[in-house]
């Protein structure tokens, strides 16, 4: 239990430095309609300490339904959306939980807190740790649309 405790923080640590978080957004929730809204994912498969698959979302949350992009930005070769751009995403939360399908490849379902996402995702049938942090790349957080 410590080391997957511990590889989720590692992964989350990833996450945010590659997001180059500075500042605070507004927490999205499942009440109310919030656009473009932009993510940088982190995923690998579960208890494995290996370098996680990277990639951003543009999503829109509209009173508990998620729709918007995928893109594939990691370093990591052979990636379940290696090389892939503009993919379809849709899902939904509640004020419990968020689910997401990117792509039909990844099934995702965790808990969206403040500017986080993270859970555990189905991809191929493989179980994976999946972390998702409002920001771009290299941008600061401040990019994030308001209410």
């Amino acid at each position: 239990m410590k080391r997957l405790l511990g590889s989720l923080g590692l992964l989350l640590l990833a996450v945010a430095a590659a997001a180059a978080i500075v500042g605070r957004a507004d927490a999205i929730s499942s009440k109310g309609v919030v656009r473009d809204v932009p993510y940088v994912v982190a995923f690998r498969p579960i208890n494995s300490m290996s370098v996680p698959f990277t990639g951003t979302m543009l999503l829109t949350f509209d009173n508990g339904i998620i729709s918007g992009t995928y893109t594939d930005d990691s370093v990591k070769p052979g990636g379940p959306l290696a090389n892939r751009r503009n993919v379809r995403v849709t899902g939904g939360s509640t004020e419990s939980g968020i689910h997401l399908n990117i792509g039909n490849v990844v099934a995702f379902q965790g808990t969206l807190y403040g500017e986080t996402m993270a859970g555990s995702a189905l991809i191929r049938g493989r179980i994976y740790e999946f972390e998702a942090q409002q920001g771009r790349p290299g941008h600061p957080l401040s990019d994030v649309p308001r209410r």
